[in-house]
């Protein structure tokens, strides 16, 4: 008796074994919200990194022609209609400093508008450097490779040129001598993502349809950094400091084509703001709660405004 009840082998009890999987559910709730953040600190990384690298091309650019790109380009003078000019953005011109002189050469720069023929291939190559990680799998038009990335165009609610209120405008010639607030103090670039919240065209009576006002994704049109390359809607390579960052409730509405007010606000899937390239190349991330003079302030070279602690 005593020889059998040696041999015989002890297993888990029920107990046992329900406390072992309750103890690894526990450490694995506790891991994964470490593990999503350790991922997502990687994911912005790698957005401030692309955001630099774009910086270096702006002034790599700037060193070559002694201007920043303009934002997009339209011929204005009698007999032109100025929506059938170039139309093709400042992420384009930027390519040979991107190392993607390859693709710059495909682009037909004399076709009116940019968009179709031998740059229909153009506009569908998608390109990582201009991508956040957060956002990469989104593409809101099949026809077009997305940018999260887009040009300041201030707090202007028109689309005017040359008027110097921002970094970027339709055929902005911007130096850096211009640059009279200092380039640590003016911003060139921040992010926007695909499906963003706001409104197409400006509606009738300015009344902002409740998909906008509350702040889900937008589903129709050309949505928000929807190409890189072509800038006939506003929407694809600007936006505006009218607005602070990630705001949900832009009650005037305006932008959704480059006629409209350029109320456009930076966006990001990034938790409590949004990456910001300034004009000296450097990035920084700007809060949603950031002082809204100050953020319109950051959006204008030549305001003469000190600004505070942002």
């Amino acid at each position: 008796m005593k020889k059998m009840l040696l041999n015989k082998k002890r297993g888990f009890t029920l107990i046992e074994l329900l406390v072992v999987i309750a103890i690894i559910a526990i450490l694995i709730a506790l891991l994964l919200p470490a593990v999503q953040q350790a991922r997502e600190a990687a994911r912005r990384s790698t957005c401030k990194n692309n955001l630099k690298q774009i910086g270096l091309a702006l002034h790599n650019y700037h060193d070559n022609f002694k201007v920043f790109p303009p934002g997009d380009v339209r011929d204005f003078y009698s007999g032109l209609d100025s929506w059938s000019t170039s139309q093709i953005t400042w992420i384009a011109r930027i390519l040979p400093f991107l190392d993607q002189a390859p693709l710059y050469n495909q682009i037909n720069w004399e076709r009116a508008p940019g968009n179709g023929g031998a740059n229909n291939t153009v506009r569908r190559t998608k390109l990582t450097v201009v991508r956040c990680p957060s956002d990469s799998s989104r593409q809101p038009n099949g026809g077009y490779a997305p940018t999260n990335y887009v040009a300041c165009r201030g707090h202007e609610t028109n689309s005017g040129r040359d008027d110097y209120n921002s970094m970027f405008s339709i055929i902005s010639r911007i130096r850096i001598r211009d640059v009279d607030d200092g380039t640590s103090n003016t911003m060139m670039v921040s992010e926007t993502f695909a499906n963003a919240p706001f409104c197409s065209d400006q509606p009738s009576g300015g009344v902002c349809p409740a998909s906008c006002q509350t702040g889900s994704e937008y589903t129709g049109g050309n949505q928000q950094g929807y190409s890189w390359f072509y800038g006939v809607h506003y929407e694809s390579h600007y936006y505006g400091t009218v607005y602070n960052p990630n705001n949900k409730n832009m009650p005037d509405c305006g932008g959704g084509s480059s006629t409209t007010s350029a109320l456009l606000a930076a966006r990001s899937k990034h938790t409590g703001g949004v990456h910001v390239l300034l004009a000296d190349g450097s990035v920084r991330f700007a809060s949603d709660s950031i002082d809204n003079q100050i953020w319109r302030d950051l959006g204008n070279p030549q305001d003469g405004n000190v600004l505070g602690e942002w």
